[in-house]
């Protein structure tokens, strides 16, 4: 089952604000979402959707209840009914004081993040505050990130591949940015942090495609973008490791 997360946040709803992108973000990355806009029914669907995250901004604009008093109930019902606590992002305006931080923290959330412009930040603050995690992408191919290990599925059953450290690296570059164009220069840079010519980046993705594309010569997944970069394709699932 993939990781369930659920985003609170009064703009949800407001196309002219960049917090609806979010959704969408998060479901393309793996990720089953549950979007609401309102603080008292955020609390109360906590304990019917179970999510494994919350994303819950600080200024709601929905008095008497802010982002900081929903964490401080959901804190206070995790605890009377001893249960176990989800972690908790709080997403903050670009200006937010220190003290409504210090005061997130004080009532129990366990990261924060103020409102940017590039979204990925949030994605990697998900992925940071989650157990560790497989990605499934079309039920094809598994990666066990913390493992190092990748699986295959032929005939049915999931078959171990073996890959080298400079190729899992690849794979987890690709894989981080799935849907997305990376640049030859952003791959460079991420995987080897130096420059190497276009056609040694070439050889490592044939080699890549070959122990992975069900058709090396017509790669579905690994995708080369003529003249930027490479895309890596496919519906991705982000789930635990235990149940994953």
């Amino acid at each position: 089952m993939p990781f369930k997360i659920l985003l609170v946040d009064d703009k949800i709803d407001d196309k002219t604000d960049g917090i609806s992108e979010l959704p969408g973000l998060l479901t393309k990355a793996g990720y089953e979402v549950r979007a609401i806009a309102n603080a008292d029914i955020a609390c109360d669907l906590v304990w019917e959707y179970d999510p494994d995250l919350i994303l819950l901004d600080v200024d709601l604009g929905t008095p008497p209840i802010d982002g900081i008093e929903a964490c401080r109930s959901i804190r206070e019902n995790e605890q009377a009914e001893g249960r176990p606590s989800i972690p908790i992002i709080l997403i903050t305006a670009v200006m937010t004081e220190t003290k409504d931080i210090l005061r997130g923290f004080e009532v129990g959330a366990d990261d924060y993040v103020t409102r940017p412009r590039d979204w990925r930040e949030v994605l990697a603050r998900v992925r940071a505050n989650l157990p560790p995690e497989v990605v499934v992408v079309d039920n094809y191919i598994k990666v066990d990130f913390i493992g190092h290990a990748v699986w295959i599925r032929r005939n049915g059953q999931w078959e171990q591949v073996h890959l080298q450290p400079l190729q899992f690296e690849l794979l987890r570059t690709l894989l981080m940015d799935a849907g997305k164009t990376i640049t030859f220069t952003a791959i460079k840079d991420r995987v080897w942090h130096r420059d190497i010519s276009d056609d040694a980046l070439a050889v490592y993705i044939r080699r890549l495609r070959k122990m992975l594309e069900p058709d090396p010569s017509k790669p579905k997944y690994i995708e080369n973008i003529m003249g930027v970069g490479y895309r890596f394709n496919g519906q991705l699932v982000r789930a635990s490791r235990v149940n994953g």
